[in-house]
């Protein structure tokens, strides 16, 4: 008699061990996010929710969990990102081991949603999946501890891909009657006055007010009716300037003259050698050459036997 009772008290133990792990089978925990999907800066909620009450009869009255979540890619959890429903309270955080705690004065009997978590990710955060998880969850009638297991929520991190202001297209300037190198502007008639100039060249992309200043040796704005001379500085826009080079005018007054004759002639016999700008308004055959060609151009547009065009 003695050892069936003894069989009978263990068959009871069983019975109620069993009793007690259907219950923790049957109870779950369900983590919602407000969104799957967030950029750097933004914000994630997760909700966390009890469901499955059926062997839940007296009501719940504590819960503990542990949140897990990746630090590198949201920003440090705090007490304040946590708020309480449904009359669950008095939630406390520990924001060194993520364990976290919450009561509820008359227990819990039906599934409901117990806490929203707010997590904020970094700015500047890489693409990646995450998963935010709410493990060791266990929570109590008062008389046992239940053990839910976990709870977790997958949450993709795009890489936010800041729009790049459009880069301002290159201001430029071209012409069909001038050749225009990098540094200055060719081929300009004598006695071109600045408003004619003006006409023979188009701009692209220039938005500046005026769109073209033309200055002289001394920094002086020229107005529209004056005379470009060699040069002639001009800036084109912002970014863009330019010397001015007239044909044959090599000693800078605008015009051909005799004195360019007498200068080109200095410098065919090496006598006095013309550089730079002044080189190359003498070169008004357009060769690439100063040559005695080029003082038989500058003659005969002198006696207007020759027009250069």
């Amino acid at each position: 008699m003695k050892k069936k009772g003894i069989i009978g008290i263990g068959f009871m133990t069983l019975v109620l061990l069993a009793t007690n792990l259907l219950a923790a089978a049957n109870l779950k925990a369900v983590a919602n996010s407000s969104t799957n999907e967030i950029k750097g800066g933004q914000e994630v909620t997760i909700t966390l929710r009890f469901d499955e009450y059926q062997q839940i009869e007296d009501g719940l009255n504590a819960y503990q969990a542990t949140l897990e979540y990746n630090k590198e890619i949201f920003e440090e959890v705090k007490q304040e990102n946590f708020q309480c429903l449904n009359n669950w309270e008095k939630l406390q955080y520990n924001q060194t081991t993520g364990e976290f705690v919450a009561i509820k004065k008359a227990g819990s009997t039906e599934p409901e949603e117990i806490v929203t978590i707010t997590l904020k990710a970094k700015r500047g955060a890489k693409a990646a999946t995450t998963e935010i998880k709410i493990k060791n969850i266990v929570t109590s009638e008062g008389e046992r501890d239940i053990s839910i297991g976990e709870a977790k929520a997958t949450i993709n991190i795009i890489e936010d891909q800041e729009e790049k202001p459009e880069e301002p297209k290159p201001e430029k300037i071209t012409s069909q009657k001038y050749i225009i190198t990098k540094d200055a502007i060719e081929r300009i008639l004598p006695n071109t006055t600045v408003a004619q100039f003006k006409s023979n060249v188009t701009l692209e992309n220039v938005t500046t007010e005026p769109q073209i200043i033309c200055t002289d040796s001394e920094g002086m704005a020229l107005a529209e009716d004056e005379i470009i001379t060699t040069g002639t500085q001009i800036k084109v826009g912002k970014t863009l300037q330019y010397t001015l080079i007239v044909i044959g005018d090599s000693d800078g007054d605008g015009e051909i003259t005799v004195n360019d004759m007498a200068e080109l002639k200095l410098h065919l016999i090496e006598k006095q050698l013309l550089k730079g700008i002044q080189l190359r308004a003498a070169d008004v055959d357009q060769d690439g050459e100063v040559t005695i060609n080029d003082l038989a151009q500058m003659k005969l547009i002198l006696i207007d036997l020759w027009e250069l065009k």
